[in-house]
């Protein structure tokens, strides 16, 4: 169950430009992350969809911005068990977007405290 898999990740061009247009959408932010999700049938049978970006503006090297991504899919993929009992029971599936929104890179504890605050926060909004 420890997996990131391709049915996880969101490609939709059509999701996350629906995301991103704010209708219905909840959003919560956790220092250096910050959360857009909303309630949505997915393509898929997953209950939770993700899209992780890291912006290209402060953070210049793609090696950078790859390493931010990493961690921060490694401290989602250990935690989504709670997030995904939480929807199957109410059969619902969300799409996510996490952005990562400080301006310097951070060590992988202060991602994880934010990643784990934020479905949090999102397995209360789910019940």
């Amino acid at each position: 169950m420890h997996t990131f898999t391709k049915a996880e990740r969101l490609c939709s061009k059509k999701i996350i430009d629906d995301l991103f247009s704010g209708n219905q959408t909840r959003q919560v932010n956790h220092y250096p992350l910050m959360a857009i999700w909303k309630a949505i049938d997915l393509p898929d049978p997953t209950p939770v969809q993700v899209l992780i970006t890291v912006p290209k503006k402060k953070f210049k090297k793609a090696h950078d911005r790859n390493r931010i991504r990493r961690q921060i899919k490694e401290s989602y993929r250990l935690q989504k068990n709670t997030l995904y009992d939480a929807l199957s029971m109410k059969r619902l599936q969300f799409a996510i977007v996490m952005v990562y929104i400080a301006k310097e890179k951070l060590n992988y504890t202060k991602i994880d405290h934010a990643c784990c605050a934020i479905i949090k926060n999102i397995t209360e909004s789910a019940q």
